[in-house]
């Protein structure tokens, strides 16, 4: 399906079918065995698969980040939430990053969660949280996410005598040989593409208005 939505023109469609997907793919107890080799990108299928959804899933630039979490991407998620700033945000886009703070509240993401406990490996993951505060309004999710971050340990107070010691997540990112450039220039064509489809239809509407009044 992933596939297939590559090939889509109506992007609006894309975007919502992706949003729908991506909905699925995080909350299905049928899908936990997906999740899990996607969490870990051990395979070469695995990491293939996430490329594959990558490419659909930047449709939507919310459910793109989502992804990067659920794939312990941490890097390239604060990477894509800085290229935020370009987007046009409108209400829908806001709305859907409140729900992406609701779902990391969710059981899916525990290990997101506690990876949290983890500060000097794992910086990536608390700017891409801050980066995602930064966005919203100060609402019911802002406040959410705010305690959720004030919980984060300070770091001096973590160091354990293995502190030196590289961690996995480390290890598996070094080993994934995903082109993570590559990927960002394609998030970028996919929504360039998307502000165009979206002035499109607002000129559109707007000549349509015009007709009416005459």
């Amino acid at each position: 399906m992933a596939d297939i939505l590559l090939r889509e023109e109506d992007l609006k469609f894309a975007s919502t079918m992706v949003h729908t997907l991506n909905t699925i793919l995080l909350t299905s107890s049928e899908l936990f065995q997906l999740r899990n080799q996607l969490k870990d990108l051990k395979t070469p299928e695995s990491r293939n698969l996430f490329c594959c959804l990558y490419r659909s899933w930047c449709h939507n630039p919310v459910t793109t980040v989502s992804l990067c979490f659920l794939t312990q991407n941490y890097k390239h998620a604060y990477d894509l939430i800085q290229k935020f700033g370009d987007l046009e945000v409108t209400v829908d886009f806001l709305t859907e990053v409140d729900k992406l703070v609701q779902l990391i509240e969710c059981p899916i993401f525990t290990y997101l969660r506690l990876q949290l406990l983890d500060v000097k490996n794992n910086p990536y993951l608390i700017k891409a949280l801050y980066g995602l505060l930064m966005l919203l309004p100060q609402s019911s999710a802002f406040q959410l996410l705010s305690h959720r971050l004030q919980c984060v340990p300070n770091p001096e107070l973590m160091q354990t005598a293995d502190s030196t010691k590289p961690s996995a997540s480390f290890k598996r990112a070094s080993a994934s040989n995903i082109d993570y450039t590559e990927l960002l220039q394609h998030f970028e064509k996919v929504q360039n593409k998307h502000l165009e489809a979206r002035h499109q239809r607002a000129g559109r509407a707007e000549q349509l208005d015009r007709r009416v009044v005459l």
